[in-house]
């Protein structure tokens, strides 16, 4: 596998993960699932990683979580959507 460059920091110790251990796990088409050991606390996590360039609009998961929010509270559409819009 090709070298694999990370951005950003550990989760649990906040450490760069440029120097994280990164073994690919499975491969399929143009993606990717890598196991990620830190290179400092030693947790292990998985990532997938793709061949294409990042959607900068890309839903996130701080979007995902506060759409679950959302969702738990909803009692009736009218809580979720502007029916009277359309």
């Amino acid at each position: 596998m090709d070298a694999v460059w990370l951005g950003g920091h550990c989760a649990q110790c906040d450490a760069p993960l440029r120097t994280a251990l990164v073994r690919e796990v499975r491969h399929y088409e143009d993606a990717r699932l890598l196991e990620i050991t830190c290179g400092t606390c030693e947790a292990t996590f998985l990532a997938v990683s793709t061949d294409r360039p990042r959607v900068p609009e890309a839903i996130e998961v701080h979007d995902v979580a506060r759409a679950a929010q959302l969702l738990g509270r909803a009692q009736r559409l009218t809580d979720l959507f502007d029916l009277d819009a359309a």
